[in-house]
């Protein structure tokens, strides 16, 4: 699996032009990580922004990329071509999976580094979460668990392929199933990584 980083300043975007030319700057550094991992597989060269706009979302279209009903993002025609997104205000990363018989799915989350909320926890943490916040050593390690715990729900909904449709509470980053998913995170002092790859199982 290749994880992609691309770090830039902190930026406010302000209008829907500077949020569009944001996003299909994303897209336009994922086709370059998957078309430099996969020497270009019959891929175009560059993205387009479609003037049709996708489905309930109010943004348009980037070919070659194309959402499913769920909002996940994925390569017509490119099935083995597995792959994920995420961008903030202050980087875009990628994680693309060299060979499919490695996984079935992928979700990556970047986020910029925000400050402990109690409240946000109390809305998002399942208990055991809540558990270990508690025990945290310090107010920076807790703001840092926090940052941590959104980061992996975020990939592994965007593994699972849902997004953030339902409680988020519902779901325990503490204990993860090792069977199921392997996650890779980092933390700076900028912006908390983190990413899920659901395993192949047998069953």
């Amino acid at each position: 699996m290749k994880i992609s980083v691309t770090h830039l300043k902190p930026l406010e975007v302000h209008t829907k032009k500077e949020r569009a030319d944001r996003r299909k700057a994303a897209y336009s550094f994922l086709l370059g990580e998957i078309r430099a991992m996969y020497g270009g597989a019959d891929l175009p060269e560059e993205v387009q922004e479609s003037r049709e706009e996708e489905r309930g979302s109010g943004e348009r279209q980037i070919f070659p990329f194309v959402k499913d009903p769920l909002g996940k993002p994925y390569l017509p025609g490119h099935p083995g071509i597995l792959f994920n997104l995420s961008h903030s205000r202050n980087g875009y990363a990628a994680a693309v999976i060299a060979d499919s018989s490695e996984a079935s799915a992928v979700g990556i989350d970047i986020e910029r580094r925000f400050p402990y909320h109690d409240l946000l926890a109390r809305k998002i943490c399942h208990p055991a979460e809540a558990d270990a916040l508690g025990a945290a050593a310090s107010a920076e390690e807790k703001a840092g668990l926090l940052n941590i715990i959104w980061s992996r729900k975020e990939a592994i909904l965007k593994c699972e392929g849902t997004g953030i449709r339902s409680s988020l509470s519902a779901l325990d980053t503490i204990h993860i199933d090792e069977r199921l998913y392997e996650l890779t995170e980092f933390q700076t002092d900028d912006y908390t990584l983190c990413v899920c790859k659901k395993r192949i199982t047998s069953d």
